[in-house]
């Protein structure tokens, strides 16, 4: 399974509706294995790297580290039953109030709730974890933010000097999409969520990897 341009990657996207970006799903494509041939950071149109980006800005896919520490697209439609599942339905205040958010992540989604989309490195320093030894705490506060679904990646900020990696946009996804509804409940999420994961998983192996993330019921398959 290869894929030569956007438009191709947009409808393997469109079939699987949950996308890696890198193989981390077992027996599952991902963006890297499928446009691994391609010339990435080229900058040019082909470039897939560039992709990432793209596909949300077109509105098509959330994307973030709702898995762990590896980033994937979701699709719009799915999103917001990955989020009341990972949120297990509550505000950031509650889950916050009842120890399940960190200090750190709490104050990041408080900027976040402030200022709307905000690339990393402006961020960093609104949170005031500008300081080198503060990186690791930073870092995991916004990975924690999105494994919660609580964050999405929204683009990527060029340097000045436009030179070296850009910057991620970063925005609460609550003012992303604002006009869905997240008033499913819990259970609906995963039921809705089980019978769609069903359809594209094709494999055991892979729908257990993501029925153990969602908390989704393992069948045989």
């Amino acid at each position: 399974m290869k894929i030569s341009n956007y438009q191709e990657f947009v409808q393997i996207f469109e079939k699987y509706k949950i996308f890696p970006f890198s193989d981390f799903v077992p027996e599952y494509p991902s963006l890297t294995a499928v446009a691994a041939h391609l010339q990435w950071h080229s900058g040019a149109e082909s470039d897939p790297w560039l992709w990432r980006v793209r596909i949300v800005e077109d509105g098509v896919a959330a994307y973030g580290k709702f898995f762990g520490s590896k980033a994937c697209f979701i699709h719009i439609s799915l999103f917001p039953l990955v989020k009341t599942i990972l949120t297990s339905g509550r505000p950031a205040e509650d889950r916050y109030n009842v120890g399940l958010m960190s200090r750190t992540a709490f104050h990041i989604y408080k900027i976040l709730l402030e200022h709307g989309s905000v690339d990393s490195r402006t961020l960093r320093k609104l949170a005031g974890l500008g300081d080198k030894e503060h990186k690791k705490e930073y870092e995991k506060a916004l990975v924690e933010l999105q494994n919660y679904g609580d964050v999405v990646i929204t683009g990527a900020k060029g340097n000045e000097n436009d030179s070296g990696w850009s910057s991620m946009c970063y925005e609460l996804v609550d003012s992303w999409i604002s006009d869905e509804d997240f008033s499913i409940s819990v259970s609906e999420a995963k039921e809705v969520l089980q019978t769609e994961l069903e359809k594209f998983c094709t494999s055991n192996k892979s729908y257990a990897f993501f029925a153990k993330k969602l908390g989704l019921e393992v069948v045989n398959r």
